[in-house]
């Protein structure tokens, strides 16, 4: 397990709602999300790592196990990217860790199903298509720029059609486009975490309304 990881488990649990999300760049952004929709008191933000479902079953199984959380912890939600395969593939490995760990198995995303311990799965971007958290936020940000004339939008997609012109196409296009509006934003770090600390990402656009949702399920509200 690498030191992010362990970290997290390390830390006190100290609330009733606690989420896990893969990787230190989204627990950074999570945990700003957390704080925007004042649910800080509420849910914890954790990383398990990379998506492997072996990797997701020993996070599982291990923080489980702490005396903490079977005191306290009374809804667990766990958030991952679709990355390239439908979302069902995603939410099926969750389920399969899940299972493995011997804990509640939602048999719907976005849903929190389970007592006395409930659990949730989301898949991102929206539980149903391909694709990451940068595609969501993309779909925020385009949202907040609408009809704004100084909109950066515009000049970031000159530079990919630039770039694009010349033979440099971008590998991971969602990604790199977030790079992209990122650093037009000021934010020199260009990655999600930065970026969402560094107050560029619009939580309160319609584009999140479904994660916002999910997050208050997992918080209790």
């Amino acid at each position: 397990m690498r030191p992010a990881e362990e970290s997290s488990l390390e830390r006190p649990i100290t609330t009733e709602g606690q989420l896990l999300v893969e990787g230190r760049v989204p627990e950074m952004f999570f945990r700003e999300m957390v704080a925007a929709y004042d649910l800080e008191n509420l849910l914890e933000v954790r990383t398990f790592g990379d998506i492997s479902k072996d990797n997701l079953q020993t996070y599982l199984e291990i923080f489980a196990q702490k005396a903490a959380f079977k005191q306290k912890v009374k809804r667990l939600g766990i958030i991952r990217d679709a990355e390239g395969e439908p979302a069902v593939s995603a939410f099926q490995s969750v389920q399969a860790a899940l299972r493995g760990a011997q804990l509640p198995v939602p048999g719907e995303m976005n849903k929190m199903e389970g007592a006395p311990l409930g659990a949730g799965i989301y898949i991102l971007p929206n539980c149903q298509d391909v694709g990451m958290l940068e595609e969501l936020c993309l779909a925020a940000a385009t949202e907040a720029e609408k009809g704004q004339p100084n909109g950066v939008f515009p000049c970031v997609d000159d530079f990919f059609s630039c770039l694009e012109k010349r033979g440099r196409n971008a590998s991971n296009p969602a990604k790199s486009r977030f790079a992209g509006f990122a650093l037009a934003c000021d934010v020199i770090d260009p990655q999600l975490g930065r970026a969402a600390q560094k107050g560029v990402i619009p939580w309160h656009t319609n584009a999140f309304d479904t994660l916002k949702s999910f997050l208050q399920k997992v918080a209790g509200q």
